[in-house]
């Protein structure tokens, strides 16, 4: 990947999460990457952003910042509204003015589930919870402006072997250490995995991956979609951890996984049956690798890793 002798300068908000840490762990050298911290930059005030604007004058912005806890926004929409889309509003703003481009992160949680084939980029979107709704009202003020600076990428199921995800839960409760119960090691007493949300794993180290290669393009398209390539179930998923894992040494038999519908899953908040994203717009920028090939690649590096927590002991 080359961005030419001239270090190009990217700001991103948020440093803490998931995308921003991806960010500066496949940073390429010759990017100057600024990452601002809700300590340093709280983007619910617009003169805290526009002043972070006046100082660093990046050439984009990656607005890595959001509510992401689907079950609190439900419990606490003014939040993730505050966060999600009139923070976007004051960041679009500022950054229009100033003549800087922006890379906004959505999310399939736009869509309501009713296709049977991936969403394309241009297919109504229609959310069914407070968090979808609200990215949507971000990706609304966006394209309210009609901008070539402004793109949005939309992405889905996002993972890695640190932090909080899908895939670092999986583990922990496959594990069998974090608890008395012992959950997982009988068939009496499984790990429940919903079976009818069908969806794209993303590591988010491809995601970034996609990210800075859409930071080289002279031009941009309004909304693009990236995840892994492939679908499937989140049982399907699981279960893909754990052949993965036990084949890795990181995990060992017996584990048990139950697969259950989503009126059995205990929660609030509506989830889409069906959220796979249409990732073909962006094969002009990067080529997808099949999601289980990712997902090997991510379980290899927590077992050299040496934060590895996991490996199974005799």
């Amino acid at each position: 990947m080359v961005f030419g002798s001239r270090s190009m300068k990217i700001l991103t908000f948020g440093q803490t999460g998931q995308l921003a840490r991806a960010l500066k762990r496949t940073q390429p050298n010759t990017v100057e990457l600024i990452q601002l911290s809700h300590q340093q930059v709280d983007i619910t005030q617009p003169q805290r952003i526009d002043e972070a604007l006046a100082y660093y004058r990046p050439n984009i912005i990656i607005n890595c910042a959001a509510y992401t806890n689907v079950e609190k926004a439900e419990i606490n929409p003014e939040s993730a509204i505050k966060t999600n889309a009139l923070a976007v509003e004051y960041i679009a703003k500022a950054a229009s003015a100033y003549g800087i481009k922006l890379i906004q992160l959505s999310t399939d949680y736009v869509f309501d589930g009713g296709s049977s084939t991936p969403y394309l980029v241009t297919q109504k979107p229609a959310a069914i919870n407070t968090y979808g709704q609200s990215k949507l009202l971000a990706e609304a003020t966006l394209l309210s402006y009609q901008s070539d600076l402004f793109c949005i990428v939309r992405t889905s199921w996002l993972y890695h072997h640190t932090g909080n995800n899908f895939l670092t839960t999986m583990l922990k409760l496959m594990s069998q250490t974090h608890n008395q119960a012992a959950i997982g090691s009988s068939k009496e007493n499984p790990i429940n995995i919903v079976n009818d949300q069908t969806g794209s794993p993303t590591m988010v180290d491809d995601l970034t991956r996609f990210l800075w290669k859409l930071c080289l393009q002279k031009q941009w398209s309004a909304i693009y979609h990236w995840s892994d390539a492939g679908i499937c179930t989140w049982y399907e998923f699981a279960q893909a951890i754990k052949t993965q894992a036990i084949g890795l040494g990181l995990l060992r038999q017996p584990i048990y996984l139950q697969p259950i519908t989503s009126e059995q899953y205990a929660s609030i908040v509506n989830r889409p049956v069906f959220s796979a994203l249409d990732s073909g717009l962006s094969h002009t920028i990067a080529t997808q690798n099949p999601w289980q090939q990712q997902l090997s690649l991510c379980l290899n590096e927590l077992k050299h890793s040496k934060e590895c927590l996991f490996v199974a002991k005799n």
